[in-house]
């Protein structure tokens, strides 16, 4: 098993000037996109005036004003948060079993 190194990302991947581009590029990664978490989608694309979220596990664009930016929802950080921990969690356990079965 290979362990993943996470690093911070600092400048967005691409930069959307509509909905329509972001829809074009998502249906074209679909698969690979909606294994992301909201928050990892959020700092990875830029789609102006909008904020990526995911609601019953759809992702949608939800209008969003830069001012908003900075006072972020905090419900969508604890959520992106506690899912990426879950996922530690999944992988750290899997690790152990592997340990304690060798």
């Amino acid at each position: 098993m290979e362990l993943k190194i996470l690093e911070p990302i600092s400048k967005y991947l691409k930069e959307f000037n509509t909905p329509e581009e972001f829809n074009i590029f998502y249906s074209k990664n679909k698969e690979e996109l909606d294994k992301l978490t909201t928050h990892k989608l959020n700092k990875m694309y830029h789609i102006i005036g909008y904020r990526i979220t995911k609601i019953k596990n759809e992702l949608m664009l939800k209008k969003w004003s830069e001012k908003e930016d900075k006072n972020e929802n905090y419900d969508e950080q604890i959520r992106s948060i506690h899912e990426e921990l879950n996922k530690i969690k999944a992988t750290m356990n899997q690790i152990i079993d592997f340990i304690n079965n060798h």
